[in-house]
């Protein structure tokens, strides 16, 4: 499976390349729609599910985008249900754990179109949470983060309403984590704060619908 989705990835950047090159010797022909939804496929490469979906809102001024506004929503939702045996001890434990992530930001793209290749650049801001719970030990861990991406991206139309666009971006965070017990302290409590800035590359991958 690990293979496929490899050969999948790098098939959609030879096809984004590709269309690069061939869009400098055409004309453009490409029309002007206002709304956009992108799907970003970075997190399906690893464990098969889209990590966020982008809205965008094109800025049109005589009848040329100059830009997008974007919102971006992701969300998931994991359940675990595992049983655990101590021979020697004669025990049996039937425990479920489960995580819940959920992230929004909204940002804005400046365009610059090239016959069918668009290149842009922006930002990101937005806020995430994750928690995670095992309900029978009992162990909770909650995660909070604000972060800010200036990024780079290049599209390529496919054809009026569909494209596929590849960005790299500057993650700069701050998170706020707490932990409440442990398998072996349940009383225990952890609380952090830390800031990160890292290079993402890519910071999205995505297939996008243009209407």
């Amino acid at each position: 499976m690990e293979n496929k989705q490899i050969a999948l990835f790098i098939g959609i950047l030879c096809l984004i390349f590709t269309g690069i090159t061939n869009s400098m010797a055409q004309n453009s022909t490409t029309v002007t729609n206002k709304y956009e939804v992108a799907v970003d496929l970075q997190n399906f490469f690893s464990d098969g599910t889209p990590d966020k979906v982008l809205f965008k809102l094109n800025n049109i001024k005589e009848n040329q985008i100059k830009g997008a506004y974007r919102f971006g929503i992701g969300a998931s939702y994991w359940v675990d249900l595992y049983k655990i045996t101590h021979d020697d001890e004669n025990y049996d434990l039937t425990a479920k754990q489960h995580k819940t992530d959920l992230s929004l930001s909204l940002g804005y793209e400046f365009q610059r179109e090239y016959n069918r290749a668009i290149f842009y650049y922006g930002a990101d801001l937005g806020t995430s949470l994750s928690r995670h719970d095992d309900i029978d030990f009992p162990n909770i861990n909650e995660y909070y983060k604000l972060f800010f991406v200036p990024f780079v991206g290049v599209k390529v139309l496919l054809n009026d309403n569909l494209a596929v666009a590849f960005e790299a971006g500057a993650e700069n965070f701050v998170q706020w984590s707490k932990t409440e017990g442990s398998e072996n302290f349940p009383d225990n409590r952890q609380y952090h704060l830390f800031y990160q800035s890292h290079f993402d590359l890519p910071y999205s991958l995505t297939f996008n619908f243009n209407f």
